[in-house]
Formats: structure tokens, sequence, C-alpha cells
């Protein structure tokens, strides 16, 4: 059974969604400076090698290269969640745990990038081994993997700044009616209400969600429903809102539970409790 919104969300729409969620951002920037950053350092190791008297095949040297590229994006989605998480919260606090996070992440590369090395070879019948000890070889990958960590950090928070300053704009010129005020970090960001696709509970916490990306806000979601819901947000789950015009679809499953596909493109759950506010 499926019904709500009279049609999905429109290509245009769906773009627009894409584009301003800082995630997404991030991922295709390093998806195509990564590949080009891979041809490069390729083309180099091959010229590098062949200048030094001691050639190397071309395929091992893409094998090599693109290797750290396959590892990197295996690894993508998990350093995008962790910027995310972080990004609401206090500054130096972020600043520690993505220095922890780092090192943890370069050393779950270096693994995952000699794994398949070593499947690669071993495939072309070659055994494969490390041209330095363990040690060396983790403390030459991690100078390289600081900077690509940083970099991919950087884009992400750039994106999700301007994200923010993008959908403070444009609420501006509306009523004050319209915004609600939320604690992001140290900031009290103003947000326009038809900009918040959904929210959620998070401990002590909502977040809140719109293609601004993600907000993390100290307030309780009961505070949040008294304020929007006579502003078009319903309540789906205990620890779910959703605004009603951000509903593309509902499905109802067999057990009273139903699925909410939102014209962004996410889908969350509902709460069999909670269907019949949907009524």
């Amino acid at each position: 059974m499926t019904n709500g919104g009279d049609q999905g969300p429109s290509g245009v729409q769906a773009f627009g969604q894409f584009w301003r969620d800082p995630r997404w951002i991030a991922a295709i920037t390093f998806l195509v400076f990564g590949f080009i950053y891979m041809l490069v350092n390729a083309a180099s190791l091959i010229d590098q090698r062949r200048a030094l008297g001691q050639p190397i095949a071309t395929s091992h040297a893409w094998a090599l290269e693109g290797s750290s590229y396959a590892a990197w994006l295996l690894l993508l989605p998990l350093v995008l969640f962790i910027a995310a998480r972080l990004a609401e919260g206090a500054f130096w606090r972020a600043v520690a745990f993505h220095f922890v996070t780092c090192i943890f992440i370069s050393l779950a590369h270096s693994g995952a990038m000699f794994a398949i090395r070593a499947v690669i070879f071993l495939w072309a019948g070659i055994d494969y081994t490390l041209s330095d000890s363990v040690g060396g070889y983790l403390v030459f990958e991690l100078r390289k993997d600081v900077i690509t960590y940083v970099s991919i950090l950087a884009v992400f928070l750039i994106a999700r700044h301007i994200g923010v300053i993008s959908a403070l704009s444009r609420g501006s010129d509306d009523n004050s009616d319209d915004l609600i005020e939320v604690r992001d970090g140290s900031r009290v960001v103003m947000l326009r209400t038809g900009e918040i696709d959904w929210i959620g509970a998070a401990g002590n916490y909502v977040e809140l969600h719109g293609p601004f990306g993600s907000v993390l806000a100290r307030r309780t979601l009961a505070d949040l429903s008294q304020e929007l819901e006579p502003r078009g947000f319903v309540r789906v789950h205990r620890s779910r809102l959703v605004r009603r015009s951000a509903i593309a679809t509902i499905t109802t499953r067999q057990s009273g539970d139903f699925d909410i596909q939102l014209r962004s493109g996410e889908s969350i759950v509902g709460s069999r409790r909670f269907r019949q506010r949907l009524a």
C-alpha cells in the first residue's frame, strides 16, 4: 500500500538536494581529484623507475597506485560519517578526535592497500612483499594519508559552511515565525522550517536534517514537536519528526510500521503507533 504525496522527488529537486549535501560534495570531489592524482602518480612512477634504470611494468604501476585509491574509496563513507558527527561539536574536542581518527584511518588504509596489492600480484603469479619494514611502511603512508584526510575534511567543512549560510540567506526575507533557533556547538543558527526535512532524537540532542546537511542541537524532540507541529511537522516515531510537505510516498509494512520516502531521496521508518497522525 502506497500513499502520500502525488509524486516523488523530481529530477531537479533530487539534483538540488544532492549537491547541497556536504557529504556528497566531498565524496564527488575526492572521486574526481583522487582519480586524477592516481593517474599522475602512476605515470610519475613509471617515468622515475625508467630514469633510474629500474623500469616497472605499466600494469604494476597501475596496481600500486590504484590499490591506494581503492582503499580510500572503501574508507570514504566512514571518514565522511565521522566528519558529519563531529562538525557540530566543540572545536578542540573535534580536533583531538580527528587527530586520533586520522591515525586509525591511515592504519586501515595501509592494511587494505597491502591486501589489495597482495591479491592482485598473487593473481598475476608474483609474490608481493614490502620494500621496507612494517614500521617504515606505516610511517611513510601516514605522512601521505594525513594530507588526504585533511583535504577530505576541509572540502566537507567548507561545503557544509556554505550550505548553512545559503539556507540562512534563503530564509532571511521570510517572516520570523518561519525560523527556529538551534544551537550548533557554540553557534546559534537560525533555520527556516521549510529547509528542515526531518528531525531525529539523539540522546539529549536532536539532529536536524535538510539540504544544509545535518545540525545537532541541544533540545528535546518533545520541545521541538510542540514548536513545529503547528508549522506542518508531524511525529511519525517516538524519536522522529518529519515535515509533511517533504514526504513523497508512504509504504505500509505488514507489521503496521511504515517507510517514508522523502522528496530528497532519503528514507525513514515510522511507527504504527503514529500512523494515524499522517491521515
